[in-house]
């Protein structure tokens, strides 16, 4: 009952990471006249909440012999809720790149932490579950959005429910505290002996002088790097390149978020059958699918169709991955790698939207489908390589 309980306070705070994720881009194109910014600095302002996000994820091994994984989270969340309040009254050209700083430096430790907790104390549905409710989070954000543009109020009063919902979660955190000391005693897998494995320091060059060590972390990077790029991108890319309004430039990016949420729910539940290389060749089947049609859509329903697939094909990809690394790696080295991998996939979520912002101003943003496609056929051939290396007979 404890280890259920927490799960599904767990769970919220996974929303509550998706909760911030998805305002940006879906908000971008009515926010950057207010605030006097072009359409193309989005890419600077996402890579400043990634570089915080990369500095946190780094710091969460040293931050975890000092400090139990449920108080760096309530901290961690604190931070996200502010960085929504400063966001919703504060925000202007002199602001906005602190305020995202914030942003990135909670969201990071909630991410590593979390995932490192449920991998220990939790069978390995669990993992494409907890990253279905990150998705959920994405699919609330734009949803608000869409319906306060479509009723002529502004972004900062979604932006305000957001840190209010983000609040809330706060205070049920601190209300579980003794639910995770408690979990600890009753839930812990039998591999939890291995996690004493975590704590020691590797160097990292050692690291990277493992087997497979650099596709492992080429996969990572590129799939968060497309993402990372959809997510950001989408709405502008429907309101600029297939000229539809900003109110369905916002329902337009809650698309990709539901076929995410909706595909991980549905990887939870047949990944143990099935396996993770079937599934990350399987999502990147779709999304290139997704991306086919969408080069090529020219209405509302085509480019949602397309987003949509986008996001499903997505779906089962980071959380098998993830799942992936112990079985590659062993327990032992799935610690040291683990860490490397996640600062991997958030570099590649840091730059690659801002060089795509930095890109459209000689482009436009019409060749984000392309982009798609390509990044999508990189990762095909990273986890063919992975298959020679570590599954061949």
């Amino acid at each position: 009952m404890v280890s259920t309980l927490l799960l599904i306070i767990i769970y919220f705070s996974f929303i509550s990471l998706g909760l911030p994720d998805s305002l940006l881009g879906a908000s971008w194109p009515m926010m950057h006249l207010s605030i006097g910014f072009d359409v193309s600095s989005l890419g600077l302002i996402s890579l400043t909440i990634s570089l915080g996000t990369v500095i946190s994820s780094l710091s969460y091994s040293r931050l975890q012999r000092r400090f139990r994984t449920e108080q760096i989270t309530i901290c961690s969340v604190t931070m996200t809720a502010l960085a929504l309040y400063a966001f919703s009254f504060l925000l202007n050209r002199f602001t906005v790149f602190p305020i995202a700083l914030l942003l990135g430096l909670g969201a990071g430790c909630v991410d590593a932490g979390l995932n490192f907790y449920v991998a220990l104390h939790y069978k390995a549905r669990h993992m494409s579950f907890l990253h279905a409710f990150w998705g959920l989070g994405t699919t609330f954000g734009p949803a608000v959005l869409s319906i306060f543009f479509a009723s002529g109020r502004t972004w900062n009063d979604a932006y305000l429910i957001m840190a209010t919902v983000q609040s809330i979660i706060v205070l049920m955190l601190a209300a579980s505290l003794p639910l995770w000391k408690r979990n600890e005693g009753t839930s812990i897998k039998k591999d939890g002996e291995n996690a004493g494995a975590s704590r020691k320091d590797y160097s990292i060059a050692d690291t990277l002088r493992m087997r497979g060590a650099w596709v492992a972390l080429l996969s990572f990077f590129l799939y968060c790097a497309i993402e990372s790029t959809m997510l950001n991108w989408s709405a502008s890319f429907a309101v600029y390149s297939k000229g539809l309004s900003e109110s369905d430039g916002a329902k337009i990016a809650t698309f990709i978020y539901w076929g995410i949420t909706i595909g991980r729910l549905l990887t939870g539940l047949v990944n143990e059958k099935t396996g993770d290389r079937f599934m990350i060749a399987l999502g990147i089947l779709i999304a290139i699918s997704g991306g086919f049609i969408l080069f090529f859509s020219s209405s509302f329903s085509s480019v949602a169709i397309a987003i949509f697939l986008t996001g499903l094909g997505f779906a089962p990809i980071y959380p098998s991955m993830i799942h992936q690394t112990a079985r590659l790696f062993g327990a032992e080295g799935a610690a040291r790698i683990m860490g490397i991998e996640m600062a991997s996939a958030y570099v590649g979520s840091s730059l690659t939207p801002f060089f795509f912002g930095l890109l459209s101003r000689i482009t436009g943003t019409g060749i984000l489908p392309l982009l798609l496609i390509a990044f999508m056929l990189l990762e095909a051939g990273a986890a063919l390589i992975k298959r020679k290396m570590f599954f061949a007979p």
